[in-house]
């Protein structure tokens, strides 16, 4: 779905219109963010995932890695705790990264201070590659915790949906 020339420029572009509206601190974690992924990742993988984890950013792996998950995690409030942020951090990382690479979409964050009312404000999320008509965003924290209160199998590879149901009524409409 994703990996091609016209993909990675589509993300560019998509990337450099959301920086023109991000604030300084929200274009600040973006880009740390984003440029310790792959070292964080390689600690959180080594640190939390079983030997023999499909780590191959694949929906089947998200599958794999709920049981994981589900014995760190006995309940919603336990993805915030601050006991299990190393973790949380690594899942909402692996979690984004199989989504960006299965639909195309790309990282975004948003900082409008800590009173503000946006249940996106500080959490990473994905943000489908398609015109502000037709985008929609994904936060991996949010499916991790619908997980760790479900309780239900399917629940992480759900992430892509909304990207993917953007990227086709995008193109359906000749975008």
């Amino acid at each position: 779905m994703t990996g091609t020339s016209e993909d990675d420029d589509r993300t560019e572009a998509h990337m450099a219109e959301d920086r023109v509206h991000m604030t300084e601190p929200a274009r600040a974690f973006l880009d740390t963010w984003l440029s310790s992924m792959d070292p964080e990742l390689d600690r959180w993988r080594t640190d939390f995932l079983p030997t023999g984890f499909p780590y191959d950013f694949t929906l089947a792996s998200l599958d794999a890695l709920e049981p994981v998950a589900l014995e760190r995690l006995r309940d919603e409030a336990a993805v915030t705790d601050e006991h299990n942020a190393d973790f949380t951090s690594g899942a909402v990382r692996y979690i984004g990264e199989v989504a960006r690479r299965s639909v195309p979409s790309r990282w975004g964050y948003q900082d409008r201070g800590a009173d503000h009312p946006s249940p996106y404000n500080r959490v990473p999320v994905l943000r489908s590659n398609t015109p502000l008509d037709f985008m929609r965003v994904a936060a991996p924290e949010f499916r991790l915790r619908l997980l760790a209160r479900d309780r239900e199998p399917g629940t992480l590879r759900k992430i892509v949906i909304p990207l993917l149901t953007a990227v086709e009524e995008a193109r359906a409409a000749g975008h």
